[in-house]
């Protein structure tokens, strides 16, 4: 079962506190949650990822002297920026991938080449040429 995201944005003005317009906004409700098949299935998925998110953060953190919650944020902001539709998980893929030289970054995570040259390319934007050695 996949579980399906709905999400309302209804922006309905309120008065806060100074007197000033307040909007509340967002209303989301999950599908298939609650379904123990497809809870077990999300937690081996998230178990698969961590360990290069984890890799990914740690060469982040030594490069830029940060917090593993700012790496993560470093990894969010090149998913969203680098315009191709690619997730944390896959950032952090190419990262490690590109950083150890163990592996080509070509075919890695289902990208095509494309899309791992623009997540190169916005890694290094970002003054992370260091992990890439």
């Amino acid at each position: 079962m996949t579980a399906v995201r709905f999400t309302c944005a209804l922006a309905v003005p309120g008065v806060g506190l100074g007197g000033g317009v307040v909007w509340n906004l967002v209303v989301t409700s999950w599908r298939g949650l609650g379904d123990p098949a497809f809870e077990v299935e999300q937690l081996k998925e998230a178990l698969a990822t961590q360990p290069v998110i984890e890799q990914a953060k740690g060469m982040i953190m030594l490069v830029r002297a940060c917090t593993s919650d700012e790496a993560f944020v470093v990894l969010r902001e090149i998913s969203q920026h680098a315009n191709v539709n690619v997730n944390v998980k896959d950032v952090a893929a190419v990262i490690v991938a590109a950083a150890s030289r163990a592996e080509q970054p070509g075919g890695l995570a289902g990208l095509d080449q494309q899309s791992i040259t623009v997540v190169l390319d916005e890694t290094r934007r970002r003054g992370l040429d260091a992990v890439f050695g």
